[in-house]
């Protein structure tokens, strides 16, 4: 895998986010979709996190959330289109972000993590 801000080469793109589906079952997942005319929305904050995958027939990195118990019973799907470039960032020990560029210029943030621990 990658350290700190490294650009994902493209044929490594489908390895990288399976492993990551991998490593990451069981955390949670925030979309966040920055557009130039819109700027930034969320798009899904700390659903369940179902996998990331890049399909290289359909040339499309696909998130899914939710669809995994009782609490969030419908999945929820993402999908960037012809992405352009692919960034992965790691910040925090258990958490990174995926950053894909789309060629209109938008950029998705998926952020991976574990569950947060309500205060008892």
């Amino acid at each position: 895998m990658t350290s700190n801000d490294e650009e994902i080469r493209r044929d490594a793109w489908q390895k990288t986010l399976e492993v990551l589906t991998v490593e990451h079952e069981g955390d949670v997942a925030t979309i966040e979709i920055a557009e130039l005319d819109l700027g930034d929305q969320f798009e899904v904050e700390q659903i369940p996190f179902s996998y990331i995958e890049y399909d290289p027939h359909d040339d499309a990195v696909s998130v899914g959330v939710g669809g995994l118990d009782g609490r969030y019973p419908v999945m929820l799907r993402h999908v960037v289109e012809h992405p352009q470039n692919l960034f992965m960032h790691t910040a925090e020990v258990d958490s990174v972000t995926i950053e894909v560029r789309s060629p209109e210029g938008t950029v998705t943030l998926i952020t991976l993590g574990a569950r947060s621990e309500l205060p008892a």
